[in-house]
């Protein structure tokens, strides 16, 4: 439901900031906070610009301060990617206006237009029949290929917005086992994580080294949360495609196989064609998937598991990526 009441729900600056920059004039009708963002906060917003012959849907991204162990793209950092890196190759956002270092909002904010689609996550979770799954994993296997053909200077974070890594930056997340062991550090006394779980997650990350090692000067854009939730998908003359790639909080400059991992960390949960569809669109266009890559994918996603199995967003999602903790250490990687 739609409240009516922006200003209520809308602090002053960030209200007068959009009617006044980044939409003049515009009449707000609505808003609405959005799921998901379990970083920043994302509203709907309905407005009507002048001589607009109706309302249109916008999505509000306000930054919250970022404490994450992984490292995180500041608002300015992720503009220049949406804008330059990104909108070359995938389809992405359309950025309406920004107030990147938070001068006008008091926080650093993204306006963008409203994508029409569907989750892939909801697609996948209505079951689809496997030629439409297949279709779908082609879809998304192709998109992420195009990302992995955007080539960056180095390997590395982003410290600005010229999307230039640091010389000395090196890639991030080199160090498996000392990450994890900063993960298992944190977690507190009475969480979920049990003590043959942190067993389970040291072990398989102290085998990690070698695949590291395998990868290690990739310069390709990596999404780093490439998986269902942040892909949206509709159907254009009677096919499926992907509609818009969400979030580039976390992208970096590295190997594509951090994507590949994290969009089949949930495979077991998903119909086989679409696993076999991704592949083929992957390697369809282009993408580059080494003989092991199932194995150095999984283990390059363990970054992500080990991050998300000691400060899990919520217990469901802690208990699927505890399922895939296991299923990983009874496979051996």
């Amino acid at each position: 439901m739609t409240h009516p009441d922006p200003v209520g729900l809308l602090d002053p600056a960030t209200h007068a900031w959009l009617t006044g920059h980044a939409l003049p004039g515009a009449l707000v009708h609505g808003v609405d906070p959005l799921p998901g963002g379990f970083t920043n906060d994302m509203t709907l917003l309905t407005a009507q610009p002048p001589g607009a012959p109706a309302a249109e849907r916008y999505v509000l991204r306000r930054y919250r301060p970022s404490g994450s162990r992984v490292p995180r793209n500041t608002c300015a950092v992720e503009l220049a990617v949406l804008g330059r890196a990104a909108a070359r190759t995938v389809p992405v956002t359309a950025v309406v206006a920004a107030d990147p270092y938070g001068r006008a909002t008091g926080r650093p904010t993204l306006l963008y237009r409203f994508v029409h689609g569907t989750p892939l996550s909801q697609v996948l979770a209505d079951g689809p029949a496997s030629g439409e799954a297949r279709d779908l994993g082609r879809a998304v296997g192709a998109v992420l290929a195009r990302i992995g053909r955007v080539r960056l200077p180095r390997p590395g974070v982003f410290d600005d917005s010229s999307l230039v890594p640091a010389p000395n930056g090196g890639a991030p997340l080199g160090d498996l086992p000392g990450f994890v062991d900063r993960c298992l550090s944190t977690v507190p006394a009475d969480g979920p994580l049990s003590g043959t779980d942190a067993v389970v997650l040291s072990a398989l990350a102290r085998r990690g080294p070698p695949a590291l090692a395998a990868v290690a000067g990739e310069r390709s854009l990596v999404h780093c949360d490439f998986n269902p939730k942040n892909l949206l998908v509709d159907r254009r003359a009677g096919d499926w495609a992907v509609a818009a790639v969400l979030d580039w909080e976390l992208a970096f400059s590295g190997s594509p196989l951090f994507d590949v991992g994290n969009m089949l960390r949930f495979a077991h949960e998903y119909p086989p064609a679409f696993t076999a569809g991704f592949v083929k669109g992957f390697r369809g266009g282009s993408g580059r998937l080494p003989g092991d890559w199932l194995r150095l994918s999984r283990t390059l996603d363990l970054f992500a598991l080990a991050d998300i199995l000691t400060a899990p967003p919520d217990p469901a999602y802690f208990a699927r990526a505890r399922t895939v903790l296991h299923r990983a250490a009874a496979r051996g990687c």
